[in-house]
């Protein structure tokens, strides 16, 4: 059954092709015709691609996903609170105050690109 849908499918794009291209070759009148229909066909494939591919990516997002959040509840990062004892706490603050004292205050609300690019303008400048 499925042969007979697949080869009426593709005899009839044979026949509308066929016919698309003697009517256009024959009678020059219709060429401007036929030129935006096969510009409005191809922008509706296109858009069927486009949102064929939408698609497919939020069903994995959310098809795949799913799976590991139903087993955690939503408040949880993933981690028994049995593992995260077993980590040791690791004191960040010294880090953190090296840090600030190196980076400008102005320039630390920018991504780390951004004060790169600007870096590199001032020291042309100087």
């Amino acid at each position: 059954m499925a042969t007979v849908i697949i080869v009426s499918f593709s005899l009839f794009l044979l026949c509308i092709t066929g016919w698309t291209i003697t009517t256009y070759f024959v009678k020059e009148d219709s060429q401007k015709f036929i030129k935006e229909e096969l510009k409005n066909l191809f922008d509706v494939c296109k858009m069927f691609y486009v949102s064929l591919k939408s698609l497919i990516g939020v069903l994995t997002k959310y098809s795949f996903a799913s799976a590991p959040n139903e087993a955690s509840p939503p408040d949880s990062n993933g981690f028994d609170d049995q593992e995260l004892n077993l980590v040791p706490l690791v004191e960040t603050a010294s880090f953190e105050s090296t840090v600030k004292e190196d980076v400008d205050t102005a320039l630390s609300a920018f991504s780390a690109e951004l004060v790169e690019v600007i870096t590199e303008e001032e020291e042309k400048v100087a």
